[in-house]
């Protein structure tokens, strides 16, 4: 009887912490997609893309959100990556570009996975998980003006 209770106690344990190193390990991404564009410490990929990745997938930040929170960041984690991976299936785009595709895919990928409903619940989570120096960056700016005209003004304030 010990045993088995050790046995699913150890399962429980190996499957949390394989679930982690996947998350982090899809952040890779960010690092693979860097060694072949060579933007730098300060571009993109490194100083956006991956710092924010490897924090919306750390445990800390994660027990701050519901499970229709965590689908959402998964979801929104897999949709950037993948958004940046093919434009890196042609010519290799330059760092400018990398940069501006990358913050346009912000708006379709929230959408895409349900942000006009996950902020009525996890709006609390979302902004105390950010950096206030990315919520206030120009590109943030411009893409919560967009959520919220096409959420609706109010709608990420009203229970749902």
């Amino acid at each position: 009887m010990f045993l088995s209770a050790f046995y699913l106690v150890l399962v429980a344990v190996l499957n949390i912490s394989e679930a982690q190193n996947n998350l982090t390990d899809r952040c890779d991404a960010y690092k693979f997609l860097e060694d072949k564009a060579s933007c730098g410490k300060k571009g993109y990929l490194i100083q956006f893309g991956l710092r924010n990745c490897l924090k919306f997938s750390s445990p800390d930040i994660r027990s701050r959100f519901s499970s229709s929170g965590l689908a959402f960041l998964d979801c929104t984690t897999k949709c950037l990556i993948t958004r940046l991976q093919n434009l890196f299936t042609g010519d290799l785009p330059t760092c400018s570009t990398v940069e501006k595709s990358a913050f346009a895919s912000h708006l379709p990928c929230y959408l895409e996975c349900n942000f006009c409903k996950i902020c009525k619940t996890e709006k609390a989570s979302l902004l105390s998980s950010y950096d206030k120096s990315d919520l206030f960056s120009y590109e943030a700016m411009k893409t919560a003006i967009k959520l919220l005209k096409t959420c609706g003004l109010f709608s990420c304030f009203r229970s749902s």
